[in-house]
């Protein structure tokens, strides 16, 4: 028996049942290392090799990366248990020849173990490689259920994530434009329903996100559906809210903390995907705007100094609509 092809099987199979429940059942804000890795470099080859104009191909991104992920578990899965067979070549008989298995059938062996093909070509040859064939049923029952269960709940969150997008650029496509929707000629308590949905729906997939970091590289064919476009909508919009117009026509303290609270939580799930602050800011949101729709406004100084204020957070939301290969919505 060769010890290190043994101890090197264990350690490979441990790890891909590591990346696999780190990845799909410990919510920490980040997949493990091999998968995060791995994601994030087939997103951005995704990203050099076609366009940002090509957003239909674009957004076979997320599919495939979600598949290879899962491809990438079993396939490491496969690759350990094969090793530690291989490493006793009397683990395995042949039920048809007297010849000894070579590499290719302890592979074979192992794959109908871990996908039940339920093959007969090869036997275990001693109650312990008997225990440990079961092990490997199981293991690959295991593993293909989480990895099933994980696409589905991929998916919800991507329409969750798409409809949070929708529900805030269908109000408006420029930050200007979604305040100027809530204004009534008297202040803007119009907005409070609207803030208090946007913040529990986003509040929602802020936990997807944690649970689900692959969904930064679900890439959508319409603007309208970019959470990237939308964050940036809503956080400017919250900007000219809270610091452009007076203070007297504000909706309720409570909604634009709410809505607030809500943004910064979803730009500390951007870390586990790697997307990081533009080298610069985007353009400021216009007062300009909201004065010829007739809003009462601050002084522009002032107003610019508290855009200024916030440099950092909106660098790295222009971060989050390059890496969503979109521009700045003004």
């Amino acid at each position: 028996m060769s010890i290190l092809l043994l101890l090197l099987g264990i350690a490979v199979v441990f790890w891909s049942i590591v990346e696999a429940f780190w990845t799909i059942i410990w919510v920490v804000g980040d997949s493990a290392p091999i998968t995060s890795h791995f994601t994030t470099f087939t997103w951005r080859a995704f990203r050099t090799v076609f366009s940002n104009k090509s957003h239909r191909i674009l957004s076979l991104a997320g599919p495939l990366i979600l598949f290879f992920t899962v491809l990438l578990w079993l396939l490491l899965l496969w690759l350990g248990w094969t090793l530690i067979f291989y490493a006793d070549l009397s683990s395995i008989a042949s039920t048809r020849s007297d010849i000894a298995p070579d590499f290719t059938d302890v592979s074979w062996y192992v794959a109908y173990c871990l996908f039940t093909i339920g093959n007969g070509d090869f036997t275990p040859t001693e109650a312990s490689w008997q225990v440990l064939s079961s092990l490997v049923g199981l293991n690959g029952m295991l593993m293909i259920t989480l990895s099933v269960t994980y696409f589905l709940q991929v998916v919800s969150a991507v329409v969750n994530e798409r409809s949070f997008a929708s529900q805030v650029t269908s109000v408006g496509s420029t930050p200007e434009e979604f305040v100027l929707k809530f204004w009534n000629g008297r202040d803007f308590k119009a907005i409070e329903l609207q803030l208090s949905s946007l913040s529990q729906q986003l509040a929602t997939l802020n936990e997807q996100l944690l649970a689900f970091p692959i969904l930064h590289y679900y890439h959508a064919k319409s603007t309208n559906k970019s959470p990237g476009v939308a964050i940036a909508i809503l956080n400017d919009a919250l900007l000219l809210l809270e610091h452009g117009v007076e203070k007297k026509l504000l909706p309720t303290q409570a909604y634009l903390s709410a809505a607030r609270e809500s943004v910064n939580s979803f730009l500390q799930t951007l870390q586990s995907a790697f997307i990081h602050k533009a080298p610069e800011a985007p353009p400021h949101p216009s007062l300009c705007k909201l004065r010829e729709g007739g809003v009462p406004t601050v002084p522009e100084q002032v107003f610019h100094q508290k855009v200024s204020d916030d440099r950092e957070h909106r660098k790295l939301i222009f971060g989050l609509v390059r890496n969503n290969a979109r521009k700045w919505p003004s």
